[in-house]
């Protein structure tokens, strides 16, 4: 079955990910880089841009960032259009800590498609986008 196939691949990305990240000395979670991932790649973050992009709640968006603030990965500051909002972006030892988690992806993902040729891949990224849009069209605005 399809859906035991793609269980098995995201468990065993999610697995091999976790498994490389303990051997560095950095003491973050999958979570962690993930959010500094996409404090990265969001203009003008926000904690709610992070809830949206997650699809986690506030509460749990506030821990994540009083967690990587206090372990000066990322920083805040006040928007200035907004100043209800903080501004979120990664520091300088966040940049190291996403440049290695970004490598420990790499990797991985280079081991996955370890011996799939050009034409493979794009069907691979065809069908994953198609499932993606799929889903995408059965969820409720939010």
């Amino acid at each position: 079955m399809i859906h035991d196939a793609l269980f098995t691949l995201f468990n065993t990305i999610r697995h091999t990910i976790s498994f490389e990240l303990k051997r560095t000395s950095l003491d973050l979670a999958p979570m962690h880089f993930k959010t500094l991932k996409v404090i990265h790649m969001t203009d003008s973050c926000t904690g709610q841009k992070l809830a949206d992009y997650l699809g986690r709640d506030k509460a749990q968006i506030n821990r994540l960032i009083k967690y990587l603030a206090e372990a000066h990965l990322i920083e805040k500051k006040q928007c200035k259009q907004d100043k209800r909002s903080q501004l979120i972006s990664l520091t300088a030892a966040g940049n190291k800590a996403l440049a290695v988690f970004t490598d420990i992806e790499k990797r991985v993902f280079d081991a996955m498609l370890e011996g799939v040729n050009e034409e493979e891949k794009a069907l691979f990224k065809k069908l994953v986008l198609r499932f993606t849009d799929n889903l995408n069209d059965r969820r409720p605005p939010c």
